[in-house]
């Protein structure tokens, strides 16, 4: 696929139908992302590619945790500081107001599809060493867009999700994570399910206007 088709397909999918990836397709994405920079190459990534029955299982007790009200606890909390500058927060508001999608009856669709981890049978959970530097969190994000666009290259749906990985101690127990790493964020893979009202093709988010975040100093 030519990069400008993949750069402008890279849409969420927030329900996959039932369909798996081949296995070997998925390591090879993976493979391939492993090109991506890091800090003096300090490649402090880790992939962890949850299917078949642990995803079943995962999927089950974290339906079980959110039954029983269980607040969300991402590792990366401490750092997930949600008191937005206004500027985000404008951003954020102006947007919302501007898409008549969630207040259309929709919201619950989404709130279904993000409890059922919208359906993905494959999902790679992304991890960084504990004692990694907050600049590994960087190098953790370029190695996730390397990863969607890769997939989005192969025919894939994607889906970075920050409620897959709200209960860490969960995607450690199913997805066999070492206490000594963060759970940064997860990816669910495969299949858009077109027929799906969530997956509304007409809802693109809008951007701000370039003006607005662009400045030239010469």
């Amino acid at each position: 696929m030519e990069f400008n088709d993949v750069y402008r397909n890279e849409r969420v999918t927030r329900k996959f139908t039932n369909r798996k990836v081949n296995e070997k397709l998925l390591a090879k994405i993976i493979m391939q992302a492993q090109q991506s920079p890091s800090l003096l190459n300090s490649q402090p990534w880790k992939a962890y590619m949850v299917t078949g029955g642990a995803l079943k299982d995962l999927k089950q007790a974290v339906k079980q945790q959110i039954a029983d009200e269980v607040e969300p606890h991402e590792d990366f909390a401490p750092t997930l500081d949600l008191n937005w500058d206004s500027y985000p927060s404008q951003n954020m508001a102006a947007v919302g107001a501007s898409q008549p999608y969630f207040f259309n009856n929709k919201i619950d669709l989404f709130k279904d599809a993000n409890d059922t981890m919208f359906n993905a049978q494959d999902v790679v959970f992304l991890t960084i060493p504990k004692s990694s530097p907050y600049w590994s969190v960087f190098d953790l994000g370029i190695f996730s867009q390397s990863i969607m666009l890769l997939a989005i290259n192969e025919g894939l749906a994607v889906m970075p999700a920050h409620s897959i990985v709200a209960y860490p101690e969960l995607a450690r127990k199913y997805g066999q994570i070492p206490d000594d790493e963060l759970v940064g964020m997860a990816i669910g893979l495969g299949f858009a399910d077109k027929s799906a009202e969530v997956n509304d093709p007409k809802y693109i988010p809008a951007r701000l206007p370039f003006e607005k975040i662009y400045k030239l100093v010469k």
